[in-house]
């Protein structure tokens, strides 16, 4: 059976110590708002302005668009940086008002109709696109949590930081015979070692889409809004997937399932199935999808206490032919890596969890040519049900 995961695994961590300090308060502001304080800043430094967007938060979400045209008129990396960070910390609110056109709700039947359109373009798009290769360039942020830890020179307290690059890393990633296969010629650095960083995920390329709507379809859709994205007009239906229904899986590596007699811990990888929730944003003359949101359903003090992935798509151009293709995707995972209170339990974790989040951009398009060659033991992917 075909399933979505979103699996993180944690490295050893070079950590300093320092004082104890909590998370500092960040100032909610607007897209309006951010605007207008790119446009008054044109004086600052890039560090200046790197320091002034981090303790900015988002209270809607900020364009695709907006965010490449400001980020063309930025200073230097760090506020650029510090700017795709705001914006991808947004990803997963509502659109401002001015992105929402003010017009009537559709009625049941003219609902029936768009979702009939958005089952058949899911159960087509993966054979339409051709054998293909892009790149796939990530840029991996992580936060660490204040915390006490009890190491061999007694306990040592580490600071808050909030959440910075931890690393980037360029891979391709090639969708051959509906089947996605990410190569191993990995290109990059991670403060942490890992050659593409902790927080993993995959299937931008069609079977995310499969999975999420065939779930969705089992649970419960409904209408949301109309929604704007680059002039286009899209419909957006919201979703939700109950735990019996659900193909979504979190994983997370690891945890720790007692100790060794040398008085090593003895680690196994954590997965669980998940209820979740999220948003489908297409166009609702053909069902192409432009815009795919999920979010989990986890408490509040398990391992893993939230986990949520966005996918954009847009059209790109392959081989003189244009096919509706990923293009950016944003996911997101909290999980409590430190020693959980109790025998080893699954729940019950005490203090902040740590954030692991992913920015990834697709590009460079091509056909998968004769010329390469790639190796794989799984076999065929079956088409979309």
């Amino acid at each position: 059976m075909r399933r979505l995961m979103l699996v993180v695994s944690l490295a050893a961590f070079a950590l300093t110590s320092s004082a104890a300090t909590k998370p500092p308060a960040l100032e909610k502001i607007s897209v309006t708002q951010l605007q207008q304080t790119l446009t008054a800043a044109p004086a600052k430094s890039d560090v200046e302005l790197a320091q002034q967007l981090g303790g900015l938060e988002l209270t809607e979400r900020l364009s695709s668009t907006h965010l490449t045209q400001w980020l063309a008129a930025l200073p230097g990396d760090k506020s650029r940086d510090a700017l795709l960070l705001l914006s991808d910390k947004s990803e997963f609110l509502a659109p401002p008002a001015s992105e929402v056109p003010d017009e009537p709700t559709p009625d049941p039947a003219a609902t029936r109709k768009m979702l009939v359109k958005l089952v058949n373009y899911v159960n087509t798009t993966l054979r339409q696109l051709p054998n293909l290769m892009a790149t796939r360039d990530t840029t991996g942020f992580e936060d660490r949590p204040q915390e006490d830890s009890l190491e061999s020179t007694g306990v040592v307290s580490y600071s808050y930081q909030p959440l910075r690059i931890v690393g980037r890393s360029s891979a391709t990633v090639t969708f051959l015979d509906r089947k996605e296969v990410i190569a191993d010629n990995v290109r990059g650095s991670w403060k942490q070692g890992s050659k593409i960083g902790g927080l993993n995920t995959t299937g931008e390329f069609g079977p995310i889409l499969s999975v999420v709507l065939g779930d969705a379809l089992k649970g419960k859709i409904t209408w949301a809004r109309w929604e704007l994205n680059d002039a286009r007009r899209l419909a957006v239906f919201h979703y939700e997937v109950p735990d019996e229904k659900s193909n979504y899986r979190v994983g997370f590596c690891c945890v720790v399932d007692g100790y060794y007699s040398t008085g090593q811990p003895e680690l196994k990888p954590f997965e669980e199935r998940t209820s979740y929730h999220g948003e489908i944003a297409f166009d609702p003359a053909d069902g192409t999808i432009f815009r795919m949101m999920l979010r989990s359903d986890l408490a509040p003090h398990e391992l893993v206490s939230d986990a949520a992935m966005i996918v954009e798509y847009a059209p790109v151009e392959i081989a003189g032919k244009s096919y509706i293709c990923p293009v950016k995707s944003v996911s997101i995972l909290e999980a409590h890596v430190n020693q959980p209170h109790g025998m080893f339990a699954q729940t019950n974790y005490q203090g902040q969890p740590k954030t692991f989040l992913n920015n990834i951009v697709f590009g460079n398009y091509r056909r998968f040519g004769s010329e390469s060659r790639i190796l794989t033991g799984e076999n065929q992917a079956p088409p979309p049900q």
